[in-house]
């Protein structure tokens, strides 16, 4: 085998553990879930053609994740202007009563609601250091700010994120999960 492959297989293996992940860090910062998994798999192209610096770093899934995010900031806008006069897809049918999964569908929308509300950096900390399961010193180094800044926003975030999802269980009648 060669460093090619043995890079390939790294990188592949990456892959497969923080793809989800970095998606949902695209989504729940304001992406189309389309554009979200097209800038994922960028940003792991992207990670591969500098493999071999990348492996170096303690945390390369913290490289992937700055690439998506600069790539969000920088498609974003022309994705929405061409998107703009399209009609979403048709809701799908439900399999049979068992399988609802309204519930789930409901609390992660309340959640995608409540985190939208957020300031920008905050809803950026929160995701990177909650979904991504980034350190601190690795979401400080994505969002150019200093781990102190990180661990304010975060705070403050979840803070703020806490209040918001009470408010919206008590708005939709008390259901608690």
């Amino acid at each position: 085998m060669s460093v090619e492959d043995d890079y390939d297989d790294e990188v592949t293996a990456l892959y497969r553990k923080w793809v989800g992940r970095v998606q949902g860090f695209l989504i729940n910062m304001g992406c189309d879930p389309g554009l979200a998994e097209e800038i994922a798999d960028d940003a792991f192209f992207g990670a591969r053609r500098r493999w071999a610096h990348v492996r170096t770093l303690d945390q390369p899934e913290g490289y992937v994740f700055m690439i998506a995010r600069n790539e969000r900031y920088k498609r974003q806008k022309t994705h929405d202007a061409r998107a703009k006069h399209l009609h979403p897809d048709p809701p799908g049918a439900l399999r049979d009563g068992s399988d609802d999964p309204a519930p789930e569908v409901a609390e992660r929308e309340m959640v995608r609601q409540a985190l939208q509300q957020l300031p920008a950096r905050q809803r950026e900390a929160v995701m990177l250091r909650d979904i991504g399961d980034l350190s601190e010193a690795a979401a400080a180094e994505i969002m150019g700010v200093s781990v102190g800044s990180v661990k304010g926003y975060t705070f403050k975030g979840r803070q703020r994120l806490r209040l918001l999802l009470t408010e919206f269980r008590d708005q939709r009648g008390g259901n608690d999960r």
